[in-house]
């Protein structure tokens, strides 16, 4: 589809109709996300959820997340592990329009997030001398400038979320040391220290640091309610023999709690849960797991895991209103489920030819 034609449809100021669907999409309202195709080129593309189109943005090498700039109309795209780049984006445009590149002795983990404001990015990154995690600082008022770093207790850190009080960042600390002179393979799997800590987003203090019941549970995705309650999905570095809580809830002053499921349940999940998303409204905490096939949908107040839904190779997950969610796979397909207290229906389905959605998806 032409750029322009896809932008002029999408991104309108006016909302999508759409037809035949029995759905009806708010104004302005796209998903970007990474994704490859079928002979291996990477890109990032933005799409209509409702509709099996979508514009291509190609880039060289593989991404992950995506953080959108306050106020902007920016969106900032980072490389997957062991990533060196991260790309601005302008979403009405859909041109990039700055590649960034990280400091020496560093690497992205593939994640970031912006102050309240807009002027400040978040990344989590990699010391390579250290193998310890740092916390990169670029002032998007400056062309994304590299203005300091904070020294992370601990190895891995991956995902990072801003907290409702706009002054406090949380990060899932997965405990694992990597080098890229080693590829992917874990540097310390006898001695795995994940956590989940809070630090002020000035001074880079440590306000609070959070351990699980098993360092095999590495801590790697996160999303925040509401009312502050952060929701982490785990990844289990060992064999899934053992029936481990994959997904957990904690609050600020007390343990992380495991969500209550059946062993089989966990199990299931196959060891790996790819995103989380948390409907506060709609009592729903979400996660994905394209290893087992399934997403899974908690009942928030309860911290009970009521049900899945069955898709293949599912990773990406999106809010696209208080009771709604897009989820992506690795087959070109995005579903959007309608969820309540933990139960969700499918409304709605699309695929995108020759194309694999990655592991996250943001809508704007």
């Amino acid at each position: 589809m032409h750029r322009r034609t896809f932008i002029k449809s999408s991104l309108a100021l006016a909302g999508v109709s759409l037809i035949g669907t029995g759905c009806s999409s708010t104004a302005n309202q796209v998903l970007i996300s990474a994704a490859r195709d079928s002979s291996g080129n990477d890109s990032i593309r933005l799409t209509d959820p409702y509709k099996g189109q979508c514009t291509v943005i190609p880039v060289s090498q593989r991404l992950h997340d995506v953080s959108l700039r306050p106020g902007s109309n920016e969106v900032v795209v980072f490389e997957r592990r062991p990533g060196y780049q991260l790309y601005v984006i302008n979403f009405q445009s859909a041109q990039i329009t700055q590649t960034i590149h990280t400091t020496a002795e560093r690497h992205l983990y593939g994640h970031g997030i912006f102050s309240p404001d807009g002027k400040l990015l978040y990344t989590t990154e990699n010391n390579l001398k250290l193998l310890n995690g740092v916390i990169g600082i670029y002032d998007a008022e400056q062309g994304y400038r590299r203005v300091g770093e904070w020294l992370l207790p601990g190895s891995g850190p991956h995902e990072i979320k801003m907290m409702p009080d706009g002054e406090t960042l949380v990060v899932a600390m997965g405990g694992i040391q990597t080098h890229p002179d080693s590829g992917r393979k874990t540097l310390n799997p006898d001695t795995l220290q994940p956590s989940l800590i809070y630090l002020n987003r000035y001074s880079g203090e440590i306000i609070d640091q959070q351990s699980f019941i098993d360092p095999h549970l590495s801590i790697r995705h996160l999303d925040i309610a509401r009312d502050g309650t952060v929701a982490i999905g785990m990844q289990y570095q060992g064999s899934n023999d053992e029936a481990l809580p994959l997904v957990a809830t904690h609050n600020p002053g007390r343990p992380i709690k495991a969500i209550d499921a059946l062993p089989e349940q966990w199990l299931a999940l196959n060891g790996y849960i790819a995103s989380v998303a948390v409907l506060s409204k709609a009592d729903t905490i979400a996660v994905t797991s394209p290893r087992g096939n399934r997403i899974a949908l908690i009942q928030k107040s309860t911290g009970h895991l009521k049900s899945f839904i069955y898709q293949r190779d599912c990773a990406g997950i999106a809010p696209l209103a208080s009771n709604r969610l897009a989820v992506s796979n690795g087959l070109g397909e995005i579903q959007i489920l309608e969820c309540f207290q933990g139960q969700a229906k499918t409304v709605h389905e699309v695929k995108h030819t020759d194309c694999q959605w990655d592991n996250h998806m943001l809508r704007i």
